[in-house]
């Protein structure tokens, strides 16, 4: 039902939001969005979650990029604990 994504140069986290009675394809949904992300920008590693915590902190990060406030060693450190979520997830 909605996306929240955050990228650096290299990499992509992905965060989507399913509708409830879609919650039976978690498995699926998320294999297919990370296999189509991938053939569409094969120069990224590619990250994707159906977790709502994940969406929610990727929300945040959006958020504080959208402000302009942070600085870059801050968001590089919120995105990498971002990241270590998704895999722990995974």
């Amino acid at each position: 039902s909605s996306v929240k994504a955050v990228n650096t140069d290299k990499e992509l986290l992905l965060a989507v939001k399913v509708h409830q009675f879609d919650r039976f394809r978690l498995k699926s949904i998320k294999k297919k969005l990370k296999s189509d992300l991938e053939k569409m920008h094969p120069e990224y590693e590619i990250f994707v979650s159906t977790d709502q915590k994940i969406y929610l902190e990727l929300e945040q990060l959006e958020q504080k990029l959208q402000k302009d406030h942070t600085q870059m060693k801050s968001l590089k450190k919120d995105f990498d604990k971002i990241k270590s979520l998704m895999k722990e997830k995974a």
